[in-house]
């Protein structure tokens, strides 16, 4: 997959992932970029990919990331962003656990997903019922995660999607690239 060729040049690059210092665990949040290109590999099938970080004291840090093929063949762009944002919505929760744990926390971070996805914020924020059965349920597993605050939604636009170079042929990693090495949002 060109995605997956994309993210090995990213890594024959001069490429360090640093760790910066973010400050009072207390106050570490959870920021999770999601993307996914419909039917875009030669299967008809969909790359989906994002990305985790933990944010603090003004920076953040990459803690897990994935580019793969959506586990099902989807029917629209929106099915396929859909799908990819509820995988990363629980990674995003998972990672919330996890940072809670290690630090005795009395609570999760907050965790924040982003899309560039202007249909799904809008599908997510309506009480009209999708025709699709299939992406129903997809909707209502991260409408059920909204409601029970495990992570709040958020619009982005394209040009600051870092998830992008996962699943895009030819999209431009600078933006990540960028983050990588300053650590900032």
């Amino acid at each position: 997959m060109t995605a997956n060729k994309a993210v090995k040049t990213m890594k024959s690059r001069d490429v360090q992932l640093k760790f910066p210092n973010l400050g009072n665990p207390d106050k570490i949040e959870v920021i999770v970029y999601s993307d996914a290109s419909h039917a875009n590999l030669p299967s008809g099938a969909s790359q989906g990919g994002f990305i985790v970080f933990l944010s603090g004291n003004g920076k953040g840090c990459p803690f897990m990331w994935q580019s793969k093929k959506i586990n099902r063949v989807t029917k629209s762009p929106l099915a396929s962003e859909t799908m990819e944002l509820a995988v990363a919505a629980d990674a995003g929760h998972l990672t919330a656990v996890m940072v809670k744990e290690v630090f005795a926390l009395n609570k999760e971070p907050k965790v924040t997903c982003f899309t560039d996805s202007k249909s799904l914020i809008d599908h997510l924020q309506t009480s009209h019922v999708i025709q699709d059965s299939r992406l129903r349920v997809d909707v209502a597993c991260i409408k059920e995660m909204i409601e029970l605050k495990e992570c709040e939604v958020k619009w982005i636009s394209n040009e600051k999607q870092l998830a992008d170079p996962l699943t895009k042929a030819g999209a431009s990693p600078n933006r990540l690239l960028e983050f990588l090495h300053n650590g900032v949002f």
